[in-house]
């Protein structure tokens, strides 16, 4: 895991987020040894970053931030790219995430990075259903 400053990462989860996760819950995940974090820092600043976890030999992504005016510059497919390297030196073989099925962006993303739709979660969100997909690491 990097260095990083959880308030720099909470202030992007706050702004990528309509749900965020608390501080404490970002600090909770950081501390778990399965954890992983990939940042990108522009002018010493965090702008994006990416966390998932791997057990066994299954990694997940959690969640990929960009701040807005990062975003449509290639960060968040670098840190994907990153966040997978990653999981396949923890042993990751597979690699699972979900996705808000109106984030066409980020589905668009996960696509093209090799990602399949194997199942969609019926409201699993408060306003929208869940695309899980899956990629080989």
């Amino acid at each position: 895991m990097t260095n990083c400053n959880i308030k720099e990462l909470y202030y992007v989860e706050c702004n990528c987020f309509a749900h965020p996760w608390t501080e404490k819950m970002l600090e909770s995940e950081l501390k778990n040894p399965l954890s992983i974090l990939v940042t990108e820092e522009q002018n010493g600043m965090t702008v994006a970053y990416s966390l998932g976890r791997v057990t066994a030999d299954e990694g997940e992504l959690l969640k990929i931030c960009v701040l807005s005016e990062y975003r449509k510059s290639g960060i968040a497919e670098k840190l994907l790219t990153a966040l997978l390297e990653k999981m396949k030196e923890k042993g990751a073989s597979v690699c699972f995430l979900e996705v808000g099925s109106k984030n066409s962006a980020a589905v668009s993303l996960y696509r093209k990075s090799g990602f399949e739709k194997i199942g969609l979660r019926k409201n699993y969100y408060q306003d929208d259903d869940a695309v899980v997909m899956k990629r080989s690491c």
